[in-house]
């Protein structure tokens, strides 16, 4: 198994040098695309490998997701065993895949997993940029999201995060509709495929609507010219069957299984209550605050503002004076503002929802560039010039490298209280964690005994609490899991307050552990209830 430590120097050589090849074979013409893709594409499998085989939790989302992914394999209904809250269940099915493969369920699994998304969510990007704007620009412009997300050691953009699934969907979306606005391959075929893709990403996440639905109004607007000329509505038709079919089959799916009204109240109702924001004024300021965050996305800006600059003023100057089609253009800007709009909507300051902007402003950017090919060489060595740099420095001053030391990192750790559950608990029993710390379950590889496998909405003030306790008991009641964890402390994400928020904090729930659990001790501030008939 590979293994990293702080500073593996020949890597990282190794890493710089098949960059550098990158960019020069983005630039060579008589390299063959197929070759310069391909590079690519490995670039960002060797960079990444110190963090796919780091088998920690490096943001709670992780652990909540894979932890979803386990309890598919003891009850694979979603809404009845799993509710993701805002994360959708495409991007947890997703993550239960290697499990088929015959795999264990962990992050270097998950990290796989997102790999395979950003990697394909390139791939789909370039052919976009081919298809609008000649494979030249593609491979000038897609070099730089390749080198930001080979590179970058910030959390945010290297653990498995939901957005990483919706991304690539919307990846797939954007090269359907430049093969239907540029007539490549069948009209009617790639407005279906549009819709059928642009329909399945709100049960990835929701917060990817806003771009699916520029996608899908951009398909609508092809169709509707097609339809002017041609007099053929097939094409509209098509889109639309598509864009149907995967909430029908959903619709039908949740009504066979008993759980359409968990999808209305807690998946579309719930989030509607989540999603507050501060309203159309403060998504500036929200988007600057998320934006000042993160240095290495700066950079990746910094990297594409110039086409990115040139793009608005063809746009909105030079595509009045010259009457130019504006689908594509117009496609794009609505896509750069829709995912400024998602990124701000929950107003949370996470930074990997920024995710969602690498495609837009690289869009942007090979709209742009046209103008200004003669310098683009230098918007990739801007990446390279900041990534050395800083790597340079922290070899200098610290001898480190490498974010991710795996050395001891290999394997799954175990929590104190996990160590100690696993004296009472067999494969496959259900464990139920009161509190917000999702990674026990992931230790442990044990299902999760209630559909939200965190209980923050359980905890906290909001219209909709009573019903999600009310769920949270009826579930513990019917899984009757073998462990409960109130896990309420420093251990717990957002809530640690014992007195205020711990498992007393609910009578009827704290009623129901007294009668059927034993308390077996404090665990690292961890108390470990199990049934009583498992003592």
């Amino acid at each position: 198994m590979l293994t990293f430590d702080n500073s593996p120097p020949v890597y990282w050589f190794i890493g710089y040098a098949l960059a550098a090849f990158v960019v020069f074979s983005a630039f060579f013409k008589p390299i063959s695309t197929r070759t310069y893709i391909i590079s690519a594409i490995l670039l960002l499998i060797f960079m990444r490998l110190p963090v796919v085989v780091f088998n920690r939790e490096l943001n709670p989302d992780e652990s909540q997701m894979l932890s979803h992914a386990i309890t598919f394999f003891k009850d694979p209904v979603y809404w009845r065993s799993v509710d993701g809250t805002t994360i959708g269940p495409l991007d947890n099915y997703l993550l239960a895949i290697p499990r088929l493969l015959g795999f264990q369920i962990n992050y270097t699994s998950g990290r796989v997993m997102g790999l395979l998304c950003a990697g394909g969510a390139l791939i789909f990007l370039f052919y976009s940029l081919k298809n609008w704007f000649g494979v030249a620009i593609a491979r000038k412009i897609s070099v730089v999201p390749v080198l930001f997300l080979a590179f970058t050691q910030e959390v945010d953009f290297v653990h498995y995060s939901s957005e990483q699934l919706p991304v690539f969907l919307l990846s797939v979306c954007i090269w359907l509709l430049s093969r239907a606005t540029v007539n490549v391959g069948n009209l009617k075929n790639n407005l279906y495929f549009l819709g059928l893709t642009a329909g399945a990403i709100p049960f990835a996440k929701l917060q990817a609507v806003p771009q699916a639905l520029v996608l899908t109004a951009a398909g609508l607007w092809v169709g509707y010219q097609y339809f002017k000329t041609k007099r053929e509505t097939k094409p509209l038709l098509f889109l639309i069957l598509g864009g149907l079919t995967f909430p029908v089959v959903t619709l039908l799916w949740t009504l066979a299984l008993g759980v359409f009204s968990d999808l209305i109240y807690f998946y579309l109702l719930g989030n509607v209550i989540y999603a507050g924001g501060e309203g159309f004024w403060g998504i500036p300021g929200q988007f600057a605050k998320i934006f000042s965050l993160t240095p290495d996305f700066q950079i990746f800006t910094l990297a594409l503002i110039a086409p990115i600059l040139v793009a608005f003023y063809q746009i909105f100057v030079k595509s009045k004076a010259e009457k130019r089609n504006l689908i594509i253009p117009v496609t794009i800007i609505l896509l750069l503002f829709s995912s400024i709009y998602a990124v701000t909507k929950s107003g949370n300051d996470f930074i990997h929802y920024l995710n969602f902007c690498i495609i837009p402003w690289t869009l942007l950017a090979g709209y742009g560039l046209s103008r200004i090919e003669k310098w683009a060489f230098a918007f990739p060595v801007i990446v390279l010039l900041w990534f050395g740099a800083n790597d340079a420095y922290h070899f200098i001053k610290e001898r480190r490298l490498n974010a991710f030391d795996s050395v001891e990192a290999r394997t799954l750790a175990q929590s104190p209280v996990v160590i100690e559950l696993k004296k009472y608990s067999k494969e496959n029993d259900y464990m139920v964690v009161w509190g917000w710390q999702c990674v026990y379950y992931v230790e442990a590889q044990l299902p999760h005994g209630t559909a939200e496998n965190h209980s923050e909405r359980s905890i906290f003030s909001h219209p909709m609490q009573a019903k999600y306790k009310s769920r949270y008991l009826s579930d513990i009641e019917r899984t009757k899991p073998a462990i409960v964890l109130d896990a309420v402390g420093k251990n717990s994400m957002w809530v640690q307050n014992k007195k205020a928020q711990g498992i007393e904090s609910y009578p009827a729930l704290f009623q129901y552990i007294r009668s059927n659990y034993k308390l077996i001790g404090d665990f690292d501030d961890t108390r470990l209830y199990v049934r009583n008939d498992r003592l």
